[in-house]
């Protein structure tokens, strides 16, 4: 059975068809990476899944059952977490009401002592800033803390939404860090990510879109070294051989 399957699935905006009937499947334990340009239906293949927005046509499968007729808050309980584009953080909220927040499916003490350890542990920054408003973190705290509060959900599965974007180099090598641990100690990880190189470099798998289509899809490192990944999203040109005299 694997983690999530989405088939068929088609999502519109209006007359404006963002999705074209696309299936991904995703297997417990993998860091899968969705990639394409901006407009290709990253997102929305995001939030379509976490029940966000609604579907035009397809069915999306959590542990073999669809979540068509499941609310949000329902699939959060149910162990899927999304960290939106954004972080969409409660930026009156201090970090320690923030996580709190987060922590409303959790009954059981002792597992919800060991998330608020398993966040620490990850970023000890958010535990020294545990009475600061997030409002007033750095971009790279911000996003530290959208992270920390997914993983307060005691998720199974993470949709993960440009957790990079803004951030300085040091800053996005420490976040894939985080992520690559966070996989490491269970957590399915659906990460959609512009800096392809290192989205590819911790995912075991990949899925291109464009426009709104599925049109690659294979092992990571298979990916990152196909010449239409390279020149489109690594930024490496497509070499060209001088005619034979």
């Amino acid at each position: 059975m694997s983690l999530l399957r989405v088939e068929n699935l088609s999502v519109a905006y209006g007359a404006i068809q963002a999705l074209h009937g696309i299936d991904l499947v995703i297997e417990e334990g993998e860091i899968v990476s969705l990639l394409g340009a901006n407009g290709a239906g990253k997102s929305t293949a995001l939030r379509a899944i976490s029940r966000m927005i609604p579907l035009r046509g397809g069915d999306i499968f959590y542990l073999d059952q669809s979540v068509k007729p499941i609310p949000p808050h329902r699939l959060v309980a149910l162990g899927m977490a999304h960290v939106p584009e954004g972080r969409g953080i409660f930026p009156n909220l201090t970090v320690g009401e923030n996580l709190a927040l987060a922590a409303w499916t959790q009954k059981d003490r002792g597992r919800l002592a060991a998330s608020y350890g398993k966040v620490f542990g990850l970023f000890p920054r958010l535990e020294e800033r545990r009475e600061q408003l997030g409002g007033t973190l750095s971009g790279g705290e911000q996003q530290m803390l959208a992270v920390g509060r997914a993983l307060m959900t005691d998720c199974r599965l993470m949709l993960l939404d440009e957790p990079s974007m803004g951030l300085s180099p040091l800053l996005v090598k420490e976040v894939f860090r985080a992520l690559q641990e966070i996989n490491d100690q269970g957590t399915t990880l659906l990460l959609v990510e512009q800096n392809a190189h290192m989205a590819l470099k911790i995912a075991h798998r990949g899925y291109v879109l464009e426009n709104g289509r599925k049109v690659l899809e294979g092992p990571a490192a298979r990916l990152a070294q196909d010449p239409r990944v390279k020149e489109a999203y690594l930024g490496v040109p497509t070499p060209t051989h001088p005619p034979d005299d």
